[in-house]
């Protein structure tokens, strides 16, 4: 009871946190790179948070040394890899490639620095140590630790003003929120022994991070509720980068243009609406159904043939049909489409994927001669 009142921010954090990842994944929004990063970084402050307080609980407690050791050294080592997580999150936000990560070994340097300490530790405590009685004590190099961590985030600072007039200001907030608040509890946390607020106020980061970068950026295209180029480019990646199998459908309208202009930008925001919930009806399960940019929309489809993909198209034509008939619409709604099946072993590359979907897409557009469209308009 003792030590959950001592620790009981730590549960509490970590109740926050899981409960965070569930609300998530009950979204059932597409997964991508960004998000995966995410989860790595949100599981990792959790088993840190849990970590923290196994590294207090054998302190000061006859003949439990071995553990005190091994936990505080398990801690004060893992503590740098939410480091290069929390690197690779931003630097993903900031450049949105996963190749460039797995060049620059995903900012894995203050783990392997740190646990280089570590190492050296065991053999002349440098950083802390444990007494013969099983008393925790701070070296005087274990200022080491977060100057190591912070050279890091500095780093990230540096590549985000270089790049400032290209990322988004989410992005810029989340930097300013991971160097300001955890840096300076850390060199409280640092000074003040017996101080327990750093990972609880990564927690609130964590949960800032999500409001900002998982939420707030982008997820949605605010005109037809359906995923934003931002949500589709990093889902393909991942699919791309994971080599999972899957079909790619990219659809534009037809004549859209000439809707503007005849009836009007808000009778074309109309024609974009329709489209869109005519493509959630008949594709909702899919993890990706976006707007690519202007009338251009993408699908990227799992489990499904392309037969069925067909069919579901066919059902949209007569629902455009109807909508046009029936005078709820003063247009009639055509489209083209092309797409590309993408299987496990296959290394095309995110450029050509689209570049074939997209020229497949426009031989569709090529081969319908006379639509009703160009009849009534």
């Amino acid at each position: 009871m003792e030590t959950f009142l001592k620790f009981d921010v730590n549960f509490f954090s970590i109740i926050l946190l899981v409960v965070l990842y569930f609300t998530m994944k009950l979204r059932k929004e597409a997964t991508g790179t960004s998000s995966y990063l995410f989860f790595r970084l949100l599981w990792m402050t959790v088993f840190l948070l849990a970590l923290e307080v196994l590294s207090w609980t054998f302190d000061k407690i006859p003949g439990q040394n071995g553990l005190n050791y091994f936990f505080n050294m398990s801690f004060a080592w893992l503590t740098s890899m939410v480091t290069c997580m929390l690197a690779s999150y931003i630097d993903y936000h900031i450049f949105g490639s996963y190749d460039r990560l797995r060049k620059r070994w995903f900012y894995i340097h203050p783990f392997i620095l740190t646990g280089i300490l570590m190492v050296i530790n065991l053999f002349e405590p440098i950083i802390f140590s444990v007494s013969a009685d099983n008393i925790y004590q701070r070296e005087p190099l274990m200022i080491l630790l977060p100057i190591i961590n912070i050279s890091t985030f500095l780093h990230i600072c540096y590549l985000a003003y270089r790049q400032r007039m290209q990322i988004q200001k989410e992005v810029i907030w989340v930097i300013l929120l991971y160097v300001l608040m955890p840096v300076v509890v850390a060199f409280m946390q640092v000074a003040l022994i017996g101080v327990f607020i750093l990972w609880p106020m990564m927690t609130v980061t964590v949960v800032l991070t999500y409001i900002f970068l998982e939420t707030i950026s982008t997820s949605k295209d605010y005109l037809t509720g359906l995923l934003s180029r931002h949500r589709i480019d990093d889902y393909l990646e991942y699919m791309l980068e994971h080599k999972k199998t899957f079909i790619l459908v990219m659809i534009d309208l037809n004549k859209f243009k000439a809707i503007n202009d005849t009836y009007g930008h808000l009778s074309g925001d109309l024609a974009l609406k329709v489209f869109s919930e005519s493509l959630l009806k008949q594709f909702g399960k899919g993890k990706v159904v976006g707007r690519y940019a202007g009338d251009e929309f993408i699908l990227i489809l799992e489990k499904i043939k392309c037969y069925e993909i067909i069919d579901c198209l066919e059902n949209i034509e007569l629902e455009m049909n109807e909508l046009y008939n029936t005078g709820k619409t003063d247009f009639l709604i055509t489209f083209s489409y092309g797409y590309y099946e993408r299987v496990a072993d296959d290394n095309i590359s995110y450029k050509d994927i689209i570049h074939i979907a997209d020229q497949r897409m426009y031989c569709n557009k090529d081969r319908s001669k006379v639509s009703e469209y160009d009849r009534f308009l």
